[in-house]
Protein backbone atom coordinates (compact mmCIF):
# COMPACT_ATOMS: atom_id res chain seq x y z
CA UNK A 1 0.00 0.00 0.00
CA UNK A 2 1.46 3.43 -1.14
CA UNK A 3 1.54 6.67 0.38
CA UNK A 4 -1.65 8.13 -1.51
CA UNK A 5 -3.59 4.58 -0.81
CA UNK A 6 -3.21 5.27 2.68
CA UNK A 7 -4.09 9.23 3.08
CA UNK A 8 -7.83 7.75 0.62
CA UNK A 9 -8.06 5.01 3.01
CA UNK A 10 -8.09 7.28 6.02
CA UNK A 11 -9.40 9.99 4.08
CA UNK A 12 -12.44 7.95 3.59
CA UNK A 13 -12.97 6.56 7.18
CA UNK A 14 -12.59 10.03 8.03
CA UNK A 15 -15.65 11.54 5.71
CA UNK A 16 -18.06 8.75 6.22
CA UNK A 17 -17.85 8.32 10.22
CA UNK A 18 -16.80 11.23 11.98
CA UNK A 19 -18.23 14.10 9.21
CA UNK A 20 -21.07 12.32 8.83
CA UNK A 21 -21.64 11.89 12.96
CA UNK A 22 -20.60 15.37 14.11
CA UNK A 23 -21.94 17.80 11.56
CA UNK A 24 -21.27 20.72 10.43
CA UNK A 25 -17.44 21.39 10.33
CA UNK A 26 -16.17 19.38 13.33
CA UNK A 27 -12.70 20.34 13.43
CA UNK A 28 -10.98 16.97 15.67
CA UNK A 29 -7.81 15.30 13.96
CA UNK A 30 -7.28 11.75 12.98
CA UNK A 31 -3.55 10.87 13.39
CA UNK A 32 -1.80 8.46 10.88
CA UNK A 33 1.48 7.49 12.00
CA UNK A 34 2.68 5.98 8.55
CA UNK A 35 5.91 5.20 10.62
CA UNK A 36 4.74 1.75 12.00
CA UNK A 37 4.24 0.72 8.53
CA UNK A 38 6.77 -0.92 6.52
CA UNK A 39 7.74 0.48 3.36
CA UNK A 40 6.71 4.24 3.55
CA UNK A 41 8.55 6.94 4.50
CA UNK A 42 8.45 8.64 7.88
CA UNK A 43 6.32 11.41 8.49
CA UNK A 44 2.42 11.91 9.67
CA UNK A 45 -0.08 12.85 8.18
CA UNK A 46 -3.08 14.81 9.83
CA UNK A 47 -6.71 14.32 8.02
CA UNK A 48 -9.22 17.01 9.27
CA UNK A 49 -12.94 15.71 9.66
CA UNK A 50 -14.72 18.09 7.83
CA UNK A 51 -12.54 17.14 4.75
CA UNK A 52 -14.70 16.90 1.54
CA UNK A 53 -13.43 14.44 -1.61
CA UNK A 54 -14.70 15.22 -5.08
CA UNK A 55 -14.24 12.71 -7.60
CA UNK A 56 -13.44 14.20 -11.17
CA UNK A 57 -13.21 12.27 -14.38
CA UNK A 58 -11.53 14.64 -17.22
CA UNK A 59 -11.80 13.99 -20.90
CA UNK A 60 -10.14 15.38 -24.34
CA UNK A 61 -12.47 16.27 -27.31
CA UNK A 62 -12.75 12.73 -28.45
CA UNK A 63 -14.18 11.44 -25.36
CA UNK A 64 -11.10 9.93 -24.11
CA UNK A 65 -9.89 9.95 -20.53
CA UNK A 66 -6.93 12.31 -19.58
CA UNK A 67 -4.52 10.69 -17.24
CA UNK A 68 -1.44 12.03 -15.85
CA UNK A 69 -2.80 15.39 -14.41
CA UNK A 70 -1.83 16.75 -11.23
CA UNK A 71 -3.32 18.48 -7.91
CA UNK A 72 -2.16 22.18 -10.16
CA UNK A 73 -3.91 21.24 -12.84
CA UNK A 74 -7.52 21.40 -11.06
CA UNK A 75 -9.27 24.22 -9.94
CA UNK A 76 -11.66 23.78 -7.47
CA UNK A 77 -14.55 26.61 -6.34
CA UNK A 78 -16.54 26.32 -3.24
CA UNK A 79 -20.28 28.55 -4.00
CA UNK A 80 -17.95 30.27 -6.24
CA UNK A 81 -15.22 31.18 -4.43
CA UNK A 82 -11.99 29.12 -5.31
CA UNK A 83 -10.86 26.67 -2.09
CA UNK A 84 -6.95 25.43 -1.59
CA UNK A 85 -6.86 21.83 -2.69
CA UNK A 86 -5.34 19.76 0.46
CA UNK A 87 -5.99 16.32 -0.96
CA UNK A 88 -5.07 14.68 -4.26
CA UNK A 89 -5.11 10.94 -5.67
CA UNK A 90 -5.04 9.68 -8.94
CA UNK A 91 -7.21 6.23 -9.48
CA UNK A 92 -6.46 5.70 -12.73
CA UNK A 93 -5.95 1.82 -13.38
CA UNK A 94 -7.17 0.77 -16.22
CA UNK A 95 -7.24 -2.95 -15.87
CA UNK A 96 -9.08 -3.84 -12.52
CA UNK A 97 -10.52 -1.24 -10.05
CA UNK A 98 -8.27 -0.12 -7.33
CA UNK A 99 -10.50 0.31 -4.43
CA UNK A 100 -13.50 -2.12 -2.88
CA UNK A 101 -16.68 -1.93 -4.33
CA UNK A 102 -20.40 -2.29 -3.25
CA UNK A 103 -23.17 -2.59 -6.41
CA UNK A 104 -26.63 -2.60 -6.03
CA UNK A 105 -28.57 -4.07 -9.47
CA UNK A 106 -32.28 -2.17 -8.90
CA UNK A 107 -34.10 -3.82 -11.64
CA UNK A 108 -37.42 -2.24 -12.40
CA UNK A 109 -39.88 -5.45 -12.68
CA UNK A 110 -42.60 -3.99 -15.00
CA UNK A 111 -42.90 -6.84 -18.30
CA UNK A 112 -41.63 -5.11 -21.34
CA UNK A 113 -37.92 -4.53 -18.24
CA UNK A 114 -38.19 -8.29 -16.71
CA UNK A 115 -38.37 -9.20 -20.79
CA UNK A 116 -35.17 -7.27 -22.02
CA UNK A 117 -33.42 -8.18 -18.37
CA UNK A 118 -33.57 -11.76 -18.92
CA UNK A 119 -31.66 -11.91 -22.24
CA UNK A 120 -28.31 -10.13 -20.71
CA UNK A 121 -27.23 -13.19 -19.62
CA UNK A 122 -23.91 -12.32 -21.69
CA UNK A 123 -23.57 -8.59 -20.35
CA UNK A 124 -24.37 -9.19 -16.71
CA UNK A 125 -21.45 -12.17 -16.93
CA UNK A 126 -18.89 -9.31 -18.86
CA UNK A 127 -20.06 -6.83 -15.91
CA UNK A 128 -19.45 -9.38 -12.94
CA UNK A 129 -15.94 -10.77 -14.48
CA UNK A 130 -14.99 -7.29 -14.77
CA UNK A 131 -15.66 -5.80 -10.95
CA UNK A 132 -13.39 -8.17 -9.32
CA UNK A 133 -13.16 -10.33 -6.65
CA UNK A 134 -13.64 -8.11 -3.65
CA UNK A 135 -16.70 -6.02 -4.94
CA UNK A 136 -20.16 -6.67 -3.65
CA UNK A 137 -23.06 -7.30 -5.09
CA UNK A 138 -26.84 -6.85 -4.16
CA UNK A 139 -29.88 -7.32 -6.41
CA UNK A 140 -32.85 -5.66 -5.68
CA UNK A 141 -36.50 -5.90 -8.29
CA UNK A 142 -38.89 -3.18 -7.16
CA UNK A 143 -42.61 -1.99 -8.48
CA UNK A 144 -44.75 -1.06 -6.01
CA UNK A 145 -42.63 -2.12 -3.34
CA UNK A 146 -38.84 -3.15 -3.38
CA UNK A 147 -37.90 -6.96 -2.96
CA UNK A 148 -34.26 -8.09 -1.92
CA UNK A 149 -33.78 -10.61 -4.31
CA UNK A 150 -30.17 -11.32 -3.29
CA UNK A 151 -28.34 -9.97 -0.42
CA UNK A 152 -24.58 -8.16 -0.62
CA UNK A 153 -22.18 -11.54 -1.53
CA UNK A 154 -19.08 -11.76 -3.15
CA UNK A 155 -20.34 -14.56 -5.03
CA UNK A 156 -20.51 -13.75 -8.43
CA UNK A 157 -22.07 -16.66 -10.01
CA UNK A 158 -24.62 -16.59 -7.32
CA UNK A 159 -25.74 -13.42 -8.55
CA UNK A 160 -25.66 -14.14 -12.27
CA UNK A 161 -28.38 -16.70 -11.42
CA UNK A 162 -30.37 -14.11 -9.46
CA UNK A 163 -30.15 -11.93 -11.85
CA UNK A 164 -31.76 -14.24 -14.89
CA UNK A 165 -33.87 -15.95 -12.44
CA UNK A 166 -37.64 -14.99 -13.01
CA UNK A 167 -39.63 -12.24 -11.01
CA UNK A 168 -42.88 -10.94 -10.07
CA UNK A 169 -44.50 -8.96 -12.31
CA UNK A 170 -45.89 -6.15 -11.05
CA UNK A 171 -48.26 -3.06 -11.51
CA UNK A 172 -47.36 0.20 -10.24
CA UNK A 173 -44.18 1.23 -10.17
CA UNK A 174 -42.48 3.63 -7.36
CA UNK A 175 -38.71 4.17 -8.58
CA UNK A 176 -37.69 6.42 -6.22
CA UNK A 177 -39.27 4.84 -3.44
CA UNK A 178 -37.09 1.95 -4.56
CA UNK A 179 -34.17 3.92 -5.21
CA UNK A 180 -33.80 5.58 -1.33
CA UNK A 181 -34.54 2.17 0.29
CA UNK A 182 -31.37 0.39 -1.87
CA UNK A 183 -29.18 4.35 -0.73
CA UNK A 184 -29.91 3.14 2.72
CA UNK A 185 -28.41 -0.35 2.70
CA UNK A 186 -25.60 0.69 0.91
CA UNK A 187 -25.40 3.51 3.87
CA UNK A 188 -25.54 1.01 6.78
CA UNK A 189 -22.36 -1.41 5.53
CA UNK A 190 -19.87 -0.70 7.78
CA UNK A 191 -16.53 -0.48 5.33
CA UNK A 192 -15.76 3.01 5.05
CA UNK A 193 -13.44 2.80 2.72
CA UNK A 194 -15.76 1.11 0.49
CA UNK A 195 -16.96 2.90 -3.48
CA UNK A 196 -20.66 2.31 -3.24
CA UNK A 197 -23.12 2.93 -6.53
CA UNK A 198 -26.52 2.05 -7.94
CA UNK A 199 -27.48 1.12 -11.27
CA UNK A 200 -30.90 1.30 -11.52
CA UNK A 201 -32.84 -0.10 -14.84
CA UNK A 202 -36.08 0.96 -15.85
CA UNK A 203 -38.61 2.92 -17.98
CA UNK A 204 -37.88 5.76 -15.87
CA UNK A 205 -42.08 5.99 -15.53
CA UNK A 206 -42.62 6.61 -11.76
CA UNK A 207 -46.72 6.20 -10.68
CA UNK A 208 -46.26 5.16 -6.78
CA UNK A 209 -43.64 7.20 -5.43
CA UNK A 210 -44.37 8.36 -1.67
CA UNK A 211 -40.77 9.53 -1.95
CA UNK A 212 -39.49 13.24 -3.53
CA UNK A 213 -36.22 12.38 -6.02
CA UNK A 214 -34.86 15.22 -4.06
CA UNK A 215 -34.50 13.32 -0.97
CA UNK A 216 -32.66 10.30 -2.67
CA UNK A 217 -30.41 12.60 -3.92
CA UNK A 218 -29.66 14.46 -0.85
CA UNK A 219 -29.05 11.00 0.84
CA UNK A 220 -27.06 9.65 -1.39
CA UNK A 221 -24.85 12.89 -1.61
CA UNK A 222 -24.22 12.56 2.03
CA UNK A 223 -22.87 9.48 1.97
CA UNK A 224 -21.03 9.60 -1.64
CA UNK A 225 -23.61 6.94 -3.45
CA UNK A 226 -23.41 7.62 -7.32
CA UNK A 227 -26.93 6.37 -8.87
CA UNK A 228 -26.21 4.90 -12.54
CA UNK A 229 -29.63 5.26 -14.69
CA UNK A 230 -30.24 3.07 -17.24
CA UNK A 231 -33.30 4.14 -18.92
CA UNK A 232 -35.16 1.76 -21.62
CA UNK A 233 -37.97 3.48 -22.45
CA UNK A 234 -41.68 2.96 -23.52
CA UNK A 235 -43.09 4.09 -26.75
CA UNK A 236 -46.41 5.75 -27.17
CA UNK A 237 -47.63 6.94 -30.82
CA UNK A 238 -47.83 10.50 -31.38
CA UNK A 239 -48.19 12.43 -34.48
CA UNK A 240 -48.05 9.27 -36.87
CA UNK A 241 -44.98 7.94 -35.33
CA UNK A 242 -44.15 5.80 -32.16
CA UNK A 243 -42.07 8.83 -29.53
CA UNK A 244 -40.40 7.86 -26.07
CA UNK A 245 -42.15 8.38 -23.08
CA UNK A 246 -40.25 10.63 -21.10
CA UNK A 247 -38.80 9.80 -17.61
CA UNK A 248 -40.33 10.71 -14.53
CA UNK A 249 -38.47 14.00 -13.50
CA UNK A 250 -35.46 13.13 -11.36
CA UNK A 251 -35.26 10.01 -12.88
CA UNK A 252 -32.24 11.89 -15.16
CA UNK A 253 -31.54 14.31 -12.28
CA UNK A 254 -30.80 11.58 -9.44
CA UNK A 255 -27.60 10.41 -12.01
CA UNK A 256 -26.08 13.93 -12.07
CA UNK A 257 -26.82 15.15 -8.73
CA UNK A 258 -24.36 12.09 -7.20
CA UNK A 259 -21.93 11.95 -10.03
CA UNK A 260 -23.38 8.84 -11.45
CA UNK A 261 -24.56 8.89 -15.29
CA UNK A 262 -27.59 8.40 -17.18
CA UNK A 263 -28.04 6.11 -20.30
CA UNK A 264 -30.36 5.76 -22.59
CA UNK A 265 -30.86 2.16 -24.56
CA UNK A 266 -32.58 1.00 -27.04
CA UNK A 267 -34.11 2.83 -30.20
CA UNK A 268 -37.77 2.78 -31.65
CA UNK A 269 -36.49 0.19 -34.72
CA UNK A 270 -36.18 -2.11 -32.10
CA UNK A 271 -39.01 -1.29 -29.73
CA UNK A 272 -40.98 -2.59 -33.31
CA UNK A 273 -38.61 -5.44 -33.82
CA UNK A 274 -39.77 -8.29 -31.95
CA UNK A 275 -36.64 -10.30 -32.71
CA UNK A 276 -34.49 -7.29 -31.67
CA UNK A 277 -32.76 -7.80 -28.75
CA UNK A 278 -32.01 -4.90 -26.08
CA UNK A 279 -27.86 -4.88 -25.34
CA UNK A 280 -26.69 -3.51 -22.30
CA UNK A 281 -23.45 -4.23 -22.88
CA UNK A 282 -22.30 -1.20 -23.58
CA UNK A 283 -23.76 0.74 -20.76
CA UNK A 284 -22.07 -1.64 -18.07
CA UNK A 285 -18.44 -1.40 -20.21
CA UNK A 286 -19.36 2.42 -19.56
CA UNK A 287 -19.99 2.17 -15.95
CA UNK A 288 -16.81 -0.13 -15.38
CA UNK A 289 -14.59 2.27 -17.28
CA UNK A 290 -16.28 5.12 -15.21
CA UNK A 291 -15.24 3.75 -11.99
CA UNK A 292 -11.68 2.85 -13.22
CA UNK A 293 -10.91 6.54 -14.35
CA UNK A 294 -11.63 9.07 -11.27
CA UNK A 295 -9.62 11.75 -10.23
CA UNK A 296 -10.51 12.56 -6.43
CA UNK A 297 -9.50 15.91 -5.10
CA UNK A 298 -10.57 16.82 -1.19
CA UNK A 299 -10.72 20.77 0.00
CA UNK A 300 -11.93 22.23 3.73
CA UNK A 301 -15.07 24.28 3.96
CA UNK A 302 -14.87 27.36 5.53
CA UNK A 303 -15.25 27.45 8.96
CA UNK A 304 -18.65 29.61 8.93
CA UNK A 305 -20.04 27.50 6.16
CA UNK A 306 -23.69 28.10 6.76
CA UNK A 307 -26.29 25.07 7.13
CA UNK A 308 -27.22 23.84 3.86
CA UNK A 309 -26.14 22.71 0.10
CA UNK A 310 -23.01 24.17 -1.25
CA UNK A 311 -22.18 24.03 -5.00
CA UNK A 312 -18.74 22.53 -5.97
CA UNK A 313 -17.45 23.33 -9.53
CA UNK A 314 -14.12 21.89 -10.75
CA UNK A 315 -12.53 23.57 -13.65
CA UNK A 316 -8.85 22.14 -15.22
CA UNK A 317 -6.24 24.64 -16.58
CA UNK A 318 -5.59 23.07 -20.25
CA UNK A 319 -7.41 23.40 -22.99
CA UNK A 320 -9.58 21.28 -25.22
CA UNK A 321 -11.10 19.05 -22.27
CA UNK A 322 -13.99 18.24 -20.72
CA UNK A 323 -14.27 17.82 -17.00
CA UNK A 324 -17.21 16.21 -14.73
CA UNK A 325 -16.84 16.90 -11.20
CA UNK A 326 -19.09 14.03 -10.12
CA UNK A 327 -19.96 15.37 -6.48
CA UNK A 328 -21.91 18.66 -7.31
CA UNK A 329 -21.76 19.83 -3.52
CA UNK A 330 -22.23 19.12 -0.14
CA UNK A 331 -24.07 19.32 3.11
CA UNK A 332 -23.58 21.42 6.02
CA UNK A 333 -26.10 20.54 9.04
Amino acid sequence: MNRSDIIMKMAMIVNRFLGSVCGKCLVGMVLLLVTMMPGISSHQVVLRSDLVLVPVSVYDRRGRFVSGLRAEDFILYDDGRRRPIVFFSAETEAEHLSRPLALILLLDASHSIAAILHEQQSAVASLLSALGDRTMVSIVSFHQRPEVLLDFTVDKDEALRTFLRRRRIGGNTAIFDALCFAIKRLSALPDADLRRIVVIISDGLDTASETDYRACARAAQREGIAVYSVWIPLYSPSGGRLKARRPTKGFIEVAEETGGKFFRVGTVEEALNPRAVVDLRPVFQAVIDDLRHQYYLGFYPPGDAHPGFHRVRVTVKRKGVRVDARRRGYLVR
